[in-house]
């Protein structure tokens, strides 16, 4: 098979790092004269290489698709500047800027318009028929005071309301541990966001994210209960 690097012309192991996770490498770079990102797939070593392949490269299509349809549709992610699916390569725009997580404590009073657009980010998403996956303020990049949501890895094609449920409640989650003191606010502030392009529609998703809340607090008490 042809090699990454000879594809895309350059050695992908010399770009500089950004992120290393469990199933793929960030690596920032130029591409075509343009800042750009690239995220590859490492191919799991336990699995059979035939398996690792074929996963790899369904994953990183049906990423590219989200990404393109997201965009389309208007949501703020980054632009898709090209694809390999047989070589589990995604290459994206750079999004300039620093993570919503890092910036929090120093936007004070500009903070709340910052999440309602992040809310309304999500909403905007959902209503294309698609579910991120893990919208934590680690995946919002503050670009000129707009919050881009990145990393479509887990996002899925979805309308169910359980799903776009299980994304508020990712959310809320991610936002009373990392940042505890105004957690409440933050979500708050993230459903006026949501709701202002889900309507009435979202409401049913807040109430079934709280569902979702309800039943997790019960499994913990239950487990307390069982394992004293």
């Amino acid at each position: 098979m042809v090699s990454v690097d000879a594809w895309i012309g350059l050695n992908l192991e010399e770009l500089p790092l950004i992120k290393r996770g469990a199933e793929s490498e960030i690596r920032r770079g130029r591409f075509l004269g343009v800042d750009a990102v690239y995220k590859i797939r490492v191919r799991k070593p336990y699995m059979h290489p035939r398996l690792a392949e074929s996963l790899a490269r369904a994953r990183t299509k049906r990423e590219a698709k989200i990404i393109a349809a997201a965009r389309r549709g208007g949501v703020s992610a980054p632009a898709l500047l090209a694809v390999f699916p047989s070589l589990a390569v995604l290459i994206m725009e750079y999004v300039e800027g620093r993570l919503l997580k890092d910036e929090v404590d120093r936007l004070g009073g500009g903070l709340r318009p910052v999440i309602n657009k992040a809310g309304e980010t999500l909403g905007r998403l959902h209503r294309l028929g698609i579910v991120h996956g893990d919208p934590t303020t680690s995946n919002y990049i503050l670009s000129r005071g707009v919050p881009v949501l990145i990393d479509y890895g887990l996002s899925e094609f979805s309308e169910s309301i359980e799903d776009r449920a299980v994304d508020l409640h990712l959310f809320r989650r991610a936002a009373s541990s990392t940042h505890a003191s105004i957690a409440d606010s933050l979500y708050k502030w993230y459903v006026e966001g949501y709701l202002s392009e889900m309507g009435l529609e979202g409401e049913r998703v807040v109430n079934r994210a709280e569902e979702v809340r309800l039943r997790g607090r019960y499994v913990r008490e239950r487990k307390k209960t069982v394992w004293g």
